[in-house]
């Protein structure tokens, strides 16, 4: 699920501009917001420039702020899928980046995370794909250019691709969180049908909601996901499930 956080800022971008003081707990799916976790989480999107409080008709109202729907739109655009069919070369990006730029050394390390590289060591990273371009600019923005090398190989020496992949990435985490996915949400999706009979004038609310945190957890998800070339990937790959579910869970219904 969402964190609270989240959950908020995802119910203003909805629409439901609320008061502090009633943390929307009608629109919960399972149980309530505690008050005190709640006051905390307003106070630090505020700090955080996240979101921001208005009066309307009298009553003090959060509205997202420009930060605010920047973040969520960043979330939104962090799924992605793979840049184009495999070419069957492996792309190895090395660098040796001295220490007194480690936290542009971190970014770096970051970036190529997500564009699903697998980590060999911390200074050597892989992936099927061709992403020099996007490397060289990210490189040269950080000013890293002079410490970052990369390499294309066809093949090494006694490790075949399958082999490549069971070493330097962790995709059965990856294919256990989308079957996780699934699991919740299809026990959300009772839940929902058991509030709408309660509240039937919530039920088109009570819908958009639930899909909007089942669409952030799975951007969270894919957008960790290396989107590796099909032959490496199970006959049961949670991704494929997971897509399937979604497709089905989002049908007007």
């Amino acid at each position: 699920m969402p964190s609270l956080k989240e959950e908020v800022l995802i119910l203003i971008k909805e629409g439901l501009f609320f008061c502090p003081s009633d943390p929307c707990r009608q629109f919960r799916i399972g149980a309530p917001y505690n008050p005190e976790s709640f006051s905390r989480t307003i106070h630090r999107l505020e700090q955080e420039g996240l979101v921001k409080k208005a009066k309307i008709e009298k009553k003090t109202h959060l509205l997202l702020t420009k930060q605010g729907k920047r973040f969520i739109k960043e979330h939104r655009e962090a799924v992605r899928g793979s840049p184009h069919s495999w070419d069957k070369k492996w792309r190895l990006v090395v660098f040796d980046i001295p220490e007194e730029k480690r936290k542009l050394r971190d970014y770096f390390r970051r970036y190529l995370k997500t564009l699903g590289f697998g980590k060999v060591q911390r200074s050597i990273w892989i992936s099927p794909y061709d992403f020099s371009g996007k490397i060289q600019r990210y490189a040269r923005k950080l000013k890293l250019s002079d410490y970052i090398f990369q390499i294309t190989a066809e093949k090494f020496k006694g490790l075949s691709g399958a082999a490549l992949v069971q070493n330097f990435w962790d995709l059965e985490d990856i294919h256990n969180k989308y079957l996780k996915l699934i699991e919740r949400y299809t026990k959300k999706k009772v839940e929902l049908a058991e509030l709408i009979i309660k509240a039937p004038r919530r039920k088109n609310i009570s819908k958009q909601i639930i899909r909007e945190h089942l669409l952030w957890d799975y951007q969270s998800i894919h957008s960790r996901d290396p989107h590796l070339p099909p032959e490496f990937l199970p006959d049961d790959w949670g991704g494929e499930k997971a897509k399937k579910f979604i497709e089905t869970f989002l049908k007007p219904g």
